[in-house]
């Protein structure tokens, strides 16, 4: 059983796009806090309680590591967005740019842009409408643009 668990906890971060060897680490951190709250999981819930627990852990990750997303600048705007910023070639820019957004803003940009999601799958993955999703998307992108428009000025 415990093995099982294991193997969806790993597979579903992989699925999320985190490291093989993080995939390992959070899966197994994830198994030891499930195992430690046992008494508190209802019956028939184990599954969505590990792979929740791998989501919250591989944010805590990420929140502690802090990593960097290098992102080709083409993958997040529109062709007609993209002219306005061919400009820019220095990766550190558009780091800092994203860098500067919140923790949710930033979950978002890596399931919209480095991951490829469409709206449909992360209204599903966040729970969310997909309407609500656009327009998390649309100021997502409105965000970067005026971050991108202060790094190149400054």
């Amino acid at each position: 059983m415990w093995q099982d668990l294991y193997k969806a906890a790993f597979y579903h971060l992989l699925k999320l796009g985190v490291p093989q060897a993080d995939a390992e680490d959070i899966a197994q951190e994830a198994l030891l806090s499930t195992y430690l709250n046992l008494d508190g999981i209802q019956e028939g819930k184990l599954k969505a309680y590990v792979l929740t627990a791998a989501r919250n852990k591989y944010t805590d990750y990420l929140r502690k590591t802090k990593k960097d997303v290098t992102v080709s600048i083409i993958n997040v705007f529109p062709q007609s967005t993209f002219s306005e910023f061919q400009q820019i070639e220095n990766k550190e820019v558009i780091k800092k740019a994203v860098n500067r957004l919140t923790l949710n803003e930033q979950k978002l940009f890596y399931l919209k842009f480095i991951l490829e999601m469409s709206n449909e799958e992360i209204s599903s993955y966040l729970k969310t409408n997909s309407n609500t999703v656009k327009t998390m998307v649309w100021r997502l992108r409105k965000k970067l643009k005026e971050y991108l428009k202060e790094e190149e000025k400054s």
